[in-house]
């Protein structure tokens, strides 16, 4: 399984918040510092959201995030204000190898087509939010669809995307430990890789995640606060 360190940006900033609200969590500083150190400890790829981007529809730190690009030699997922052809190209042309896309996969399907016949599936990540009810929510979070995470999974799954990148909203930011058992059936019900999200907070929520059949499983709260070495991650979940 692959252990994805988040870099998370607001207002230039590298920051980690608690269920998405902002003020909340750490503010960290500089975003390149920190993809720098996670690529020195042994990430293999970085995940990268333009916060102020997500909030506004359009990408909005992508200067920052060219240069994160530049600077590291791993690849690079980039989410954050995806929700036109315009903001999928201007990722992909600042480097990033994967775009990921939330809102406008549920909300905006012709939008979402328009993106895959101009990109490809391959380089798009379907972000998939549920809450507690296994419920998709899009829009920063605050706006529940009533649509289900294993059905929306399995009307994507015939796609070709990269991965589904699927995070549990009620425990993102709060070290309050991970959903496996929804990961567990999830895998068993698509064949596109997934990748989970939301409260990952010591190495036994990783195994469980790994035992789960995950691909990949993005890290932030708890590498910031101290609580996982990025390094000794990597090795258990090889």
């Amino acid at each position: 399984m692959e252990v994805i360190p988040s870099v998370d940006i607001s207002r230039g900033s590298c920051v980690k918040r608690v269920r998405g609200v902002e003020g909340t969590g750490l503010d960290l500083g500089d975003p390149v510092s920190w993809a720098l150190r996670w690529e020195g400890e042994g990430a293999r790829r970085l995940h990268v959201v333009d916060l102020d981007g997500a909030a506004e529809g359009r990408p909005v730190n992508i200067e920052l995030i060219r240069e994160i690009i530049r600077r590291v030699s791993i690849p690079v997922q980039v989410g954050g204000g995806v929700r036109d052809v315009e903001a999928a190209s201007a990722y992909l042309d600042a480097g990033a190898r994967w775009i990921i896309i939330g809102t406008a996969v549920v909300e905006e399907p012709e939008i979402f087509d328009d993106i895959l016949s101009h990109v490809g599936a391959g380089r798009v990540i379907a972000a998939l939010d549920y809450d507690e009810h296994g419920r998709i929510v899009v829009r920063g979070w605050k706006a529940k669809t009533g649509r289900m995470l294993l059905d929306e999974a399995a009307r994507l799954d015939r796609l070709g995307l990269a991965a589904f990148l699927c995070t549990y909203t009620p425990l993102e930011g709060t070290l309050g430990g991970v959903d496996s058992e929804t990961m567990r059936r999830l895998v068993k019900h698509v064949a596109t890789p997934v990748i989970y999200a939301g409260g990952i907070r010591s190495l036994e929520d990783l195994l469980a995640l790994r035992d789960a059949g995950v691909y990949g499983a993005v890290i932030g709260m708890a590498l910031y606060r101290g609580e996982i070495s990025l390094r000794e991650a990597i090795n258990l979940c090889r």
